[in-house]
């Protein structure tokens, strides 16, 4: 299961984490945030997921990151719950093993980095981040014609780790993380299959003091609560033959998710999906790989819809949630069965969330969308 085929564009709101899920500290310094620096450099391999790509690979990647990030103390029963993660923004770059055609990619990017396992000395954690990313050099019919990964300058990116941290001294820290980066669009130009780079990195974070402590106060009971939601969402893709057309796409639909605890819920829904692709999609597949003339097949505007059913899964981070979605369409005119979305909602008020979401068939991306989510009850108590 390759994270590339998802194309998790829905975290490209992630560092919106870092603003809006900061409460103010008190004043002590005991009790500020931990602030730290950390710099890594790693090397890997460019996965090629599609056999076509076989010969983008040249050499192993390699790269370099930068980060500030600190430390939550544990004032929020999230926080606790999730073992008082850390957060912070960074940079990476990386040369993809080939930057004669694929060029150098650019990541800026907000995380989440969260313990596994703690000790005085050693912590076994993962992360998560995801941002926006420049690629210098994308597909051209005539200067690149042979980069057939990534169709666009502007990209999603995607980080994910997991490693093993030492700390020789309570302010410095040594880690050693095993991961998976990956830039793409979304289709929202195509060609798009997406660069994903596996690798090994090291790097040295350093502390600006060591005089947080960490709230030992008790996790509070979790208020269990079924939370009555309404999505709506707009986007745009293009699809095959590349022919430069954007079509829109939107989704409207109704989730209703109880939460078990501080960081999951979990629920389910029913779906309104318009898709205004459908049309050239069904001429492209009845002229068997051309577009067929109207007057051998002309659908009708009633096939850009579809209804649908599905169930979620949440993860909460304060004024975050993450949902995965897994759908099952009760009719579609490309006779698909299933479908996914990942959703990002950023609280703005206790009824009102910012969303960014990508719609995807299993293993192909199908497009991104930005949207808003109505609570219909009220929020929960965070």
């Amino acid at each position: 299961m390759i994270i590339n085929k998802y194309r998790l564009f829905v975290f490209s709101l992630l560092p919106l984490f870092l603003i809006t899920t900061i409460r103010s500290q008190p004043v002590e310094d005991s009790l500020r945030p931990s602030i730290y620096f950390q710099a890594s450099t790693y090397t890997g391999y460019l996965y090629a997921h599609h056999r076509s790509m076989v010969y983008f690979i040249e050499n192993y990647t390699r790269g370099a990151q930068l980060r500030v990030g600190w430390r939550f103390n544990g004032s929020s029963d999230w926080e606790k719950a999730y073992r008082y993660p850390s957060a912070g923004v960074g940079y990476m770059i990386s040369d993809f093993g080939n930057p004669c055609m694929l060029g150098y990619g650019h990541a800026a990017f907000g995380y989440l980095d969260i313990p596994i396992i703690e000790t005085n000395r050693f912590v076994w954690n993962y992360n998560l981040g995801a941002g926006l990313a420049y690629v210098s050099k994308k597909f051209h019919l005539t200067t690149n014609p042979n980069n057939i990964a990534i169709g666009s300058h502007i990209n999603s990116f995607l980080l994910i780790t997991s490693g093993i941290e030492y700390r020789p001294t309570n302010k410095t820290t040594l880690g050693l993380d095993f991961g998976l980066n990956h830039y793409s669009n979304g289709n929202i130009a195509m060609p798009n299959w997406g660069l994903n780079t596996f690798f090994v990195m090291f790097g040295a974070k350093q502390k600006l003091d060591d005089r947080q402590k960490l709230s030992n106060a008790t996790v509070s009971k979790a208020t269990k609560k079924w939370e009555n939601l309404i999505h709506f969402g707009v986007g745009y893709k293009e699809i095959r033959p590349i022919d430069g057309t954007k079509n829109f796409a939107a989704d409207l639909h109704y989730t209703i998710r109880r939460r078990f605890s501080h960081t999951n819920s979990w629920g389910g829904g029913v779906d309104l999906l318009y898709d205004g692709s459908m049309r050239k999609s069904i001429k492209y597949s009845a002229g068997e790989y051309y577009l067929a003339h109207d007057s051998i097949c002309n659908p009708s505007f009633v096939r850009n819809f579809s209804p649908a059913c599905h169930a979620n899964w949440s993860m909460h981070f304060g004024k975050i949630t993450f949902n995965i979605q897994m759908g099952l369409y009760f009719y579609n005119a490309l006779d698909r069965i299933y479908f996914n979305r990942w959703i990002l909602e950023v609280d703005v008020t206790q009824q009102i969330s910012l969303m960014v979401a990508l719609k995807s068939h299993l293993g192909s991306a199908d497009h991104i969308e930005v949207g808003l989510v109505w609570k219909l009850n009220g929020c929960f108590n965070k």
